[in-house]
């Protein structure tokens, strides 16, 4: 006999049958028996069919895996479920042989099968029926698992995968051997798929997988297992855990995979860390959380974390009202003091301080606010948190550790989609190179002032130029326009412009001819 995948052992390690299946087999034997059905057999013949009936008793089928399994609500368009699943939940056959079986009768059977209705289990009842009537006097139970096992889902046409519907058992006729509850499509998918679970954590520890950080061979019940599928020997996830916590990355602790990054639930880590380490893992994840909220700051004085209130807080354990920009005794109305501002105020009181008491060199005091000075002076604050941040090499690409954000360091803004660092630098090379621009067209401007020369305005964007020596030709180096400096139009065509119908291109400024020495002049100065 044999009963549902998960019932309880029976006598000689054998599954018990559900009380349900042996009672509807015990009454069709009644049934046959009083309606005179059995057949007088010799003794020899009984004892022949007990034999064979000891060969046959258990039998447990199970359909093959790698099953796709649909699910369709009558009623609802929008529920239709595809799913896959490596075990499928089994059919369930239980069997009494009568005492003329093999040679009379053929066996009492029920089928029980979770994921199908009534209807398809009454049509695998009726082929069962046809089995034994092909063959007659023969043992056909073993033929009755193997045709469940390879023939079964084709006969009920479920080649390309099983669809699970609303069963239509009112209306259409049900074998009397059919066992079990009409359950709907929901409670049928969801035992599809708690069975198919079971089963894969079962096969995962039974089997032999390779941890992909130590690259070591094990059984999976030496595997953790995350939600995201992926899974890790035990003491490499143990080590990888107990690191980030003793470094203070809390947030770093993720899936390992490199692609991944899936989250770790706290109930596992507590198995991997322990008590102590899970507790310095709980304060951590508690600060970074607060740290990277925009509304939490902390109290100066007791660092207790307090909820902001336009730049203003107050602490719930000490009563302390601060100022969340500059940290001091909250001052409505007046501005905040710089930190540069605030370590020059420190570093007077302190000095004074000290030579009140005596002292001669400078106070370990002054030295730190110094050293805090620097360090402000060449950091970034990050623009979601605040951290100060110092880059040692690299790109402006930065990443927090503080609340794990990215942001430009060049400009110290967030990066987004629209505002990336390298863009950032692009800009920042522009902006570079037309302030350099700029500054060598007021130098030249200076030089060329100082030696006489005339400026010609730019008719298109005013900029001050300046002629190259007679040629009235000038180029803008702000607009990027040529134009003539004697009509102080934008020239197009110099072919055009300047000839005999135009401007002449070399002349002489007459204010430039006047500024300049006469060739006598030069050369009686010259001789004397």
């Amino acid at each position: 006999m044999e009963s549902p995948h998960g019932a309880s052992p029976g006598e000689g390690g054998a599954l018990s049958p559900s009380p349900e299946a042996v009672g509807m087999l015990h009454e069709m034997a009644l049934r046959d028996s009083q309606q005179g059905e059995e057949p007088d057999l010799p003794d020899e013949q009984l004892r022949s069919n007990d034999q064979l009936q000891k060969d046959e008793i258990y039998v447990y089928c199970e359909i093959p895996d790698g099953i796709s399994v649909s699910a369709e609500l009558r009623g609802v368009d929008d529920y239709p479920t595809k799913f896959s699943v490596e075990h499928l939940a089994p059919i369930s056959l239980t069997c009494l042989m009568p005492p003329s079986y093999p040679s009379h009768h053929s066996p009492y059977f029920t089928l029980a099968v979770q994921w199908l209705d009534s209807v398809k289990i009454s049509s695998l009842c009726d082929m069962l029926e046809s089995l034994w009537a092909q063959q007659p006097g023969q043992e056909v139970v073993f033929e009755w698992v193997q045709w469940l096992q390879s023939s079964s889902l084709s006969h009920l046409g479920f080649d390309d995968g099983i669809v699970i519907r609303d069963s239509d058992s009112t209306m259409d006729h049900v074998d009397v051997r059919v066992v079990g509850g009409i359950l709907s499509v929901e409670d049928v998918v969801q035992q599809l798929i708690s069975y198919n679970e079971e089963q894969c954590q079962e096969s995962f520890l039974q089997g032999f997988h390779v941890c992909m950080i130590c690259f070591s061979e094990y059984k999976g019940i030496d595997f953790i297992k995350l939600p995201c599928r992926h899974y890790f020997c035990r003491n490499c996830m143990e080590t990888y855990s107990r690191m980030h916590v003793k470094e203070g990355s809390v947030m770093k602790i993720v899936c390992p995979d490199n692609k991944c990054g899936g989250f770790v639930p706290p109930n596992l880590l507590k198995r991997l860390l322990g008590e102590s380490d899970f507790e310095r893992w709980e304060r951590l994840i508690l600060e970074r959380t607060l740290d990277a909220m925009a509304d939490v700051a902390y109290c100066p004085r007791c660092q207790t974390a307090c909820l902001e209130d336009e730049d203003n807080a107050q602490c719930p354990k000490c009563l302390f009202s601060f100022c969340t920009r500059c940290r001091d005794r909250r001052h409505i109305g007046e501005k905040c003091l710089t930190p540069e501002e605030k370590l020059l105020s420190l570093q007077e009181r302190e000095k004074v301080r000290h030579l009140n008491k005596g002292g001669t060199g400078p106070s370990k005091l002054v030295d730190e606010l110094s050293s805090i000075k620097e360090i402000l002076r060449s950091c970034v604050p990050c623009p979601h948190c605040g951290t100060g941040i110092t880059r040692v090499s690299g790109c402006n690409h930065m990443l927090c550790k503080n609340c794990g954000k990215l942001f430009c360091y060049g400009c110290g803004k967030p990066l987004t989609p629209a505002h990336t660092s390298e863009q950032c630098r692009i800009d920042y090379e522009k902006r570079t190179a037309k302030v350099d621009l700029v500054d060598a067209v007021k130098e030249l401007q200076k030089k060329l002032k100082v030696g006489g020369y005339k400026p010609h305005p730019c008719p298109n964007c005013h900029l001050i130029t300046y002629k190259l020596g007679n040629n009235n030709h000038v180029f803008c180096e702000g607009c990027q326009v040529h134009h003539c400096a004697l009509c102080r139009k934008v020239v197009r065509k110099s072919s055009e412009h300047y000839g005999p119908r135009g401007c002449k291109q070399h002349t002489v400024d007459p204010e430039v001819a006047r500024a300049r020495p006469k060739k006598n002049d030069d050369s009686q100065s010259e001789s004397l």
